[in-house]
């Protein structure tokens, strides 16, 4: 990820000093960059989330390889320009900016008869695939051209961050639909923009079908792809408009602290962003008009696809929103999709049967993978003696002739084909609230071990019940889901309370054990429940710690809202508690607030007051994050009147200790160095040493910032050799952090180094984001006080780009001011003015007076820079 940060910068910068016209420099740049990528990134991990990331960096790589032969075109180096293209040019590649500069370099080669051969074959191969016409023209006739000729290049630059690419995976067995697909590019504008809706029954292959088309026509959207499960059939509520912006926000990099709050601020944030862009919004299993109207962009650029079991009457009637009706697949497609899974020497053998079966179907997708699979788990029965079978339970099902009850009818003959171990696991999975799952939480709901849950996922998988996910994790389609939901009722009701109590014990002493390796000095959750029916998740590492966390994420944070909803008021409040630590080491604080002002609900409900002291505590350290003082205050000051009304002093101390902080940070530091030093007394007198090191560090903090820089070593020091004996690496290296900070305020930068290293390879080591940005700029500070401008400039870019992945718009001005000044010390003024700029831009946007030495230094430097260029338009 380091190379890629590097990758990124290198890239950005070719930008701006193209816009200079300055193409040789940009070019060196853009090489420079593609050198970066030897192997395949993130080669040893197959989840979903890395599927994701790896597309978008070969996203942003293919982007790169079209710039530099932009460049390479710009500066008459069309030889050049023809080898890096040749790898690109596959022979079944439809990239319309590929086969544009493509033609470019032929014909400035002087080779005009190749561009226009390829042109016309070009042109045909598009109409054929994508049934539209290319947007691109064959360039003028260059005679004469020799090894100097240069053309003006058509081909934009592409955006100045890498676009969102978020479709999911196009389907590998994608089977028919050339109608339908035809149909859909009759709706929309010729220009490929517009809205058009997809309706139909369950199983019947809408999001199939929507995904396949946005892969066809994807490389007309350069702006990138939007994707949304609106989730409207789901475990969990459909997902509200303002969620599903803020979601489109982020993916569109608005940071969390400059996140608009409400659905018409949100909305009007993202028209604005999309206006003059060409992008794909595509909105899955959306419930109803109200649901999508929101989302759909108002930039006439711009096309949504929409998918729904219902027909959204709403936005055919007042917004004209042209509307198709998925119907089932027809024989013929049916027959080949079914073939596929049956094998074709089979399909070959017995055409009848295998017609019958796929009549028999109904050309639902799902349909006809279920009874695929049923054939072939039964390679040496005849085909022809399981359709009189199969036809039988179809008759079997007690009249009901509706679609759905059809498609339930064959869930049954797999579910009915299960053994009674996998049936009760499939029948479990329907009542589980959470998206995936994997073979530790699966075998707590049955009550067995891990390798026998794990086996019988697998014969679930091989039915076609669920998905694969990742390797180890299964997802249900929604309707299955309901399909279990339903049968889950043949267990006795204390049956199916004992299994989801034991999910929620195993996903609750799981994430205790991975906050005991990530924070060893995070006091511990209270009133856990026994592990004596389940057996949680340990963790090797720290590294192994926070992998779980954020693959659980989402599960733990359902489960939670899933238990106060169903009378385990006392898992809903403790299983935050886990999550608090993967919020304040990744970020996006935001959406843990309300989770935690669920649990403390739930905390009320409960009659816990020290539930309650500990999550309004925790809601004032996520409002602080989020850098709202105000609504941290309030809260923890809630939280510190309960402890003192109840007596609990320790609670008391954490409650002084993160009130002192935020004074702290507002500026009033003799103020905060009396309430910690208050604090550190009443840990001393409690046995608390865990305590004690924060206070002490925090008393430094104030003590630095009044000026008193030895006390605050004093303190520094005597904290960090308490967190050596607890265990508490992130401390520590927050500690080391302020150690070295101390050091450059008395101009010690010789002494501030092996701190600043220490620091920095523990965040590192932690996988603490926050901690890893703030320890890189203050090591950018240290290598330009010691003349090392290349290590505070490769330092400084690091922070930069690790604060926009953060979105932390507070540290991403401390990194750009110390990228500002790395850039002025490398002799590049002109990429400084406009670095500064930005980070004045974004100072005077979140108004903050904690921001006013920052903006000064700024100020003064941009003073001294009397010969410093304009920043580049256009530039990031």
């Amino acid at each position: 990820m380091v190379d890629f940060h590097r990758f990124r910068r290198l890239v950005s910068q070719s930008r701006a000093v193209a816009e200079q016209r300055d193409f040789r420099t940009a070019s060196e740049l853009l090489g420079d960059a593609v050198l970066l990528w030897q192997d395949e990134p993130l080669a040893d991990l197959r989840t979903a989330p890395a599927e994701h990331l790896r597309e978008t960096m070969s996203n942003a790589l293919l982007e790169a390889r079209k710039l530099l032969v932009t460049n390479r075109l710009r500066l008459g180096q069309h030889h050049r320009a023809l080898v890096e293209l040749e790898p690109l040019m596959g022979a079944d590649n439809v990239d319309e900016t590929l086969a544009q500069l493509w033609m470019d370099a032929l014909c400035a080669a002087g080779r005009d008869h190749d561009a226009r051969k390829y042109f016309h074959a070009f042109r045909r191969r598009f109409r054929r695939l994508m049934r539209a016409e290319p947007a691109v023209e064959l360039p003028p006739a260059t005679p004469g051209a020799g090894d100097h000729a240069t053309v003006v290049v058509r081909s934009s630059p592409p955006a100045s961050t890498a676009p969102p690419r978020q479709l999911p995976k196009d389907v590998s067995d994608f089977t028919g639909r050339e109608p339908l697909l035809a149909a859909i590019d009759t709706l929309i504008r010729p220009d490929g923009t517009g809205v058009v809706a997809l309706s139909g029954m369950p199983g019947v292959g809408k999001t199939s079908l929507a995904v396949h088309w946005a892969h066809r026509h994807r490389h007309r959207f350069p702006d990138g792809q939007l994707y949304l499960d609106a989730n409207a059939y789901g475990p969990t509520a459909p997902v509200d408009p303002e969620e599903a912006l803020g979601r489109f926000l982020e993916a569109l990099d608005v940071p969390a602290d400059r996140m608009p709050v409400g659905l018409d601020r949100r909305r009007n944030r993202f028209n604005q962003l999309l206006a003059g862009r060409r992008l794909l919004v595509v909105l899955d299993n959306v419930r109803d008009s109200r649901q999508a109207r929101p989302l759909i962009p108002s930039a006439a650029e711009c096309l949504t696809v929409i998918t729904s079991r219902t027909r959204l009457r709403g936005l055919t009637v007042r917004e004209g929103v042209p509307s198709i009706t998925v119907p089932p697949l027809p024989d013929t497609d049916s027959f080949a999709l079914l073939s596929r899974t049956v094998g074709a020497d089979r399909a070959d053998a017995e055409p009848g049967p295998v017609g019958a079966l796929a009549r028999l179907s109904g050309g639902l997708p799902l349909a006809l993978r279920i009874i695929g699979e049923h054939v072939a788990e039964r390679p040496r029965a005849a085909v022809a003696d399981m359709v009189d079978e199969l036809t039988a339970r179809l008759l079997d099902a007690d009249g009901e002739d509706d679609e759905e009850a059809s498609l339930r009818t064959m869930f049954a003959w797999s579910y009915q084909a299960l053994v009674p171990e996998a049936a009760r696991l499939f029948r479990m999975l329907g009542l589980y609230p959470g998206t995936s799952i994997g073979p530790e939480a699966s075998a707590a709901l049955l009550g067995t071990g891990v390798t026998n849950a794990e086996a019988l996922l697998d014969i679930l998988a091989r039915m076609c019940l669920i998905n694969h996910d990742t390797a180890r994790r299964y997802r249900l389609h929604d309707l299955l889901r309901r399909f279990a939901a339903d049968r889950a009722d043949e267990d006795d009701p204390d049956v199916r309370t004992d299994a989801l109590r034991r999910l929620l014990d195993w996903s609750l002493l799981s994430g205790v054990n991975a906050v005991a390796v990530l924070a060893p000095d995070r006091q511990p959750v209270p009133d856990l429940p026994a592990a004596t029916t389940v057996r949680p998740q340990t963790f090797a590492s720290d590294t192994d710690a926070m992998t779980w966390c954020e693959v659980e994420r989402e599960n733990l944070a359902a489960a939670s809202l899933w238990a106060g909803r169903h009378g385990f008021d006392r898992h809903a409040w403790q299983l935050p508690e886990v999550l608090v630590e993967r919020f304040q080491r990744r970020g996006h604080q935001e959406e843990v607030l309300p989770l935690l002002k669920s649990a403390l609900a739930a905390a009320e409900r409960d009659g816990h007051h020290v539930a309650q002291v500990g999550t309004l505590n925790n809601i004032g350290t996520a409002y602080f994050a989020l850098h709202d003082h105000a609504n941290a205050a309030a809260s923890i000051e809630q939280a510190l009147q309960l402890a003192r009304r109840i007596g609990f002093a320790e609670a008391e101390a954490a409650c002084l200790h993160n009130l002192a902080t935020v004074h702290l940070s507002d500026g009033d530091a003799a103020l905060a160095a009396r309430i910690h030093r208050d604090v550190v007394t009443v840990c001393r007198d409690t046995g608390n040493p865990m305590g004690e090191a924060s206070a002490l560090h925090r008393l430094g903090d104030a003590l630095r910032q009044m000026g008193e820089h030895h006390e605050a070593a004093a303190h520094y020091l005597a904290a960090l050799g308490l967190r050596e004996r607890t265990g508490s690496l992130r401390g520590q290296g927050a500690i080391h952090r302020a150690l070295a900070m101390l050091y450059l305020d008395l101009d010690r930068p010789d002494l501030a180094l092996g701190h600043g290293e220490r620091a920095l390879d523990i965040h590192g080591g932690t996988r603490d984001d926050p901690g890893l940005c703030d320890a890189l700029i203050t090591m950018a500070d240290i290598h330009r006080r010691l003349a090392r401008p290349d290590a505070a400039l490769r330092d400084a870019e690091q922070a930069t780009a690790l604060s926009l992945d953060l979105a932390d718009t507070r540290r991403r001005c401390h990194a750009l001011t110390v990228l500002t000044d790395a850039l002025t010390a490398t002799g590049d003024e002109a990429l400084a003015a406009c670095r500064r700029a930005e980070a004045l831009a974004l100072i005077e946007e979140v108004d903050d007076p904690q921001m006013r030495p920052i903006r000064e230094r700024l100020l003064a430097v941009r003073h001294a820079a009397t010969n410093a260029r304009p920043c580049p338009s256009g530039a990031p």
